[in-house]
């Protein structure tokens, strides 16, 4: 029996893109930097490697829990909508940048995490979200309708020099840097279906890798190793996870269930691939080999679950 479903929250279908964030405004310096449970330190990219979305509580939070989906725990606390955010490890401690509805509409956030210092990069009425650092931490890439469509920008990290990449009538979202810097992959429908695409850094040289009759493009990732690319594609109202190679070549269909499978997101070593289905009944945070082989759930709840970030 195909499991009933439920309508993602209305923010993240607004926006229909990819994710990542933190930001918290109850919570003193010792919880995010010094807490421990289960005997274990709580610091982003060790014990507790994983960061994800919910809205068990109600509300989109964002939480850390370890890589087996044990121990999870709420890092947010605000009444706006906090979602969809990557974070980038400095000499000063982890930075996450963010989107968030605290000020009334989406901007882009980023905190330093030991300090909770918090400073908004984005301000206009538009909506600006899905932030994502550069490899080398210098610039943010991110989707903003600020010119009347979904469109793909790049800033600083300090969010100076925010510039347009992408110049299209119809939606450009999901983009992911290649580990390299060198390439952004995307999400497009300017071909009328949404394909995936892959251009330079710069927004020169735009290459189409998929031609399928199918909606495509929730979350575009690259494998750790830049060989290959990760994304949710929808055939006949189903959507699924897909591999391809990164020159386009290789298309392999990697889940196969009646439920809807999204957000894919690569595991550090590239040797396992998280996603979020409903196939169980509940938007929940699942975790597959590469080759779509050894599915383990990881959360259970009755919110939605996205996973956004995984370091080591």
């Amino acid at each position: 029996m195909t499991p009933s479903r439920k309508r993602i929250p209305a923010p993240l279908r607004v926006l229909a893109a990819c994710g990542l964030v933190l930001c918290c405004t109850s919570c003193n310096d010792d919880q995010l930097t010094g807490l421990t449970v289960g005997g274990d330190s709580i610091s982003p990219g060790t014990s507790f490697p994983l960061l994800f979305t919910s809205g068990r509580h109600g509300n989109l939070d964002i939480f850390l829990m370890r890589s087996d989906g044990s121990a999870p725990r709420d890092l947010t606390s605000d009444a706006g909508f906090d979602h969809s955010a990557d974070w980038f490890p400095d000499g000063y401690g982890f930075k996450m940048a963010f989107m968030s509805s605290r000020d009334g509409d989406y901007e882009i956030f980023v905190m330093l995490v030991a300090s909770r210092e918090l400073q908004r990069l984005t301000d206009n009425t538009a909506r600006d979200g899905f932030p994502r650092w550069s490899p080398d931490g210098s610039q943010i890439l991110f989707t903003s309708d600020r010119d009347g469509v979904f469109e793909l920008y790049v800033m600083r990290a300090d969010g100076t020099n925010q510039t347009r990449l992408t110049w299209n009538p119809d939606d450009d979202i999901g983009g992911a840097w290649s580990p390299d810097g060198s390439k952004i992959a995307f999400a497009s429908k300017r071909d009328g279906n949404r394909e995936i695409y892959v251009m330079q850094g710069d927004g020169t040289d735009l290459v189409q890798l998929t031609h399928n009759m199918a909606f495509e493009g929730r979350r575009v990732e690259w494998s750790p190793d830049g060989s290959r690319i990760a994304f949710d594609a929808e055939q006949n109202d189903n959507a699924d996870i897909y591999v391809i190679d990164a020159d386009g070549t290789n298309e392999t269909r990697l889940t196969h269930d009646p439920g809807d499978d999204r957000w894919p997101l690569w595991s550090p070593d590239g040797q396992r691939i998280a996603f979020t289905t409903d196939r169980d009944g509940d938007q929940e945070i699942y975790v597959m080999d590469a080759d779509g082989r050894n599915l383990l759930r990881l959360t259970n709840s009755t919110g939605l679950d996205v996973l956004d970030s995984w370091r080591h």
